[in-house]
């Protein structure tokens, strides 16, 4: 994570602790990242959400992770805000949620006591939007602005509905130096970072993922252009997994989340997670043989726990190590370079917990 808020005062964090106070009413403010794909699409929310909230100075658009720290500062500090709406893709909730831990490790530093994390109102401002849907608040961002509005104005912060999340913890090490340390909520080694990529040339979305699902079963079956040239992107790297104590040698790749993987706008919930787990939910995929992993597909999207001996599901993992590239709540850290091959990325359940506000 990038390191800021060096610059917070004492005083700074002191305000921001007494915003956080159950007992004050609970206050929105919205940051915004334009260029994620509903946000892209159309303007209407430039115009619509600084309307909806309770003062406009209380929504932001934020384009890079420097004004997004300026604005989390402008809103939590200086307005008063105590609920923080993130409107963006999965990697802009990626993003925020990490700055705000960030935020409030800094304050904590500062007055010699925790600082707690703002509740967060996911919103629905990206392409697949996995988080928001997790939560309830998949609808568009200015309806859940309102509908937040309707139900909690003049209510305590305590008064709030919210699920608590897990987070994961995912450090990078390479000949033995930490790189990289951040928070998210879906990892996925090499070969899910490689799907992901290969995905985004079918362009984003609902339409992108069912083109780039048929062009796996017929590229592979008829050889097409884009298979010859991107179909080495799901062979197995020959690198080991490790899910807790097991190790395993042969594998195709695995993910590990701490939220529900629901595709088709909800219609499948590809991986559930349980709620009465303190780890994340991990899934190895065993088999390697491309024909009979695309015939897994259909099973693997429906989910439930796998009866498959092609598939482990850990439902309560704790660690998870593997080597080489890797994607994180939607963004890529690929490095095909033998430097890349050798990074060792683990992935650990963390002990900071997330308070989503709920509104179904």
């Amino acid at each position: 994570m990038t390191t800021a808020f060096s610059g917070l005062t004492p005083e700074a964090a002191g305000a921001l602790l007494q915003n956080l106070s159950p007992e004050r009413p609970a206050r929105l403010g919205v940051i915004t990242n334009p260029f994620s794909r509903t946000n892209a699409r159309t303007r209407l929310y430039d115009q619509l959400l600084p309307r909806a909230l309770h003062s406009p100075s209380e929504s932001v658009m934020t384009r890079t992770a420097a004004e997004l720290d300026d604005a989390l500062v402008h809103l939590l500090v200086r307005r008063g805000v105590n609920v923080i709406g993130l409107n963006g893709g999965d990697g802009t909730l990626h993003l925020g949620v990490n700055r705000l831990v960030a935020l409030c490790r800094a304050a904590s530093q500062r007055l010699g006591r925790s600082v707690p994390i703002p509740r967060l109102l996911f919103l629905n401002g990206g392409t697949l939007n996995i988080v928001s849907r997790s939560t309830g608040t998949s609808s568009n961002p200015v309806r859940t602005v309102v509908d937040f509005r309707r139900r909690f104005e003049g209510k305590r912060l305590a008064d709030l509905s919210t699920r608590e999340i897990r987070l994961i913890s995912v450090t990078e090490d390479v000949d033995g130096t930490t790189r990289r340390s951040q928070l998210g909520f879906v990892f996925g080694t090499e070969i899910v970072a490689n799907a992901v990529e290969m995905y985004t040339l079918f362009g984003e979305g609902y339409s992108g993922l069912l083109q780039f699902l048929t062009e796996v079963f017929v590229g592979y079956t008829v050889g097409t252009r884009m298979w010859r040239e991107h179909g080495w992107k799901l062979d197995a790297t020959g690198r080991p997994v490790r899910v807790d104590d097991r190790v395993f040698d042969v594998n195709l790749g695995a993910v590990a989340t701490t939220i529900d993987l629901a595709i088709a706008k909800g219609a499948f919930t590809a991986i559930a997670v349980p709620t009465d787990g303190q780890g994340f939910f991990a899934k190895v995929l065993l088999e390697t043989h491309p024909g009979r992993i695309i015939r897994l597909i259909p099973s693997l999207m429906i989910g439930g726990v796998s009866t498959s001996p092609s598939v482990l599901d850990v439902p309560d993992a704790r660690v998870l190590d593997a080597l080489g590239s890797y994607t994180l709540d939607g963004e890529l850290f690929i490095d095909r370079t033998p430097e890349g091959a050798r990074r060792l990325t683990r992935v650990e359940a963390s002990p900071i917990r997330i308070a989503a506000v709920r509104l179904s």
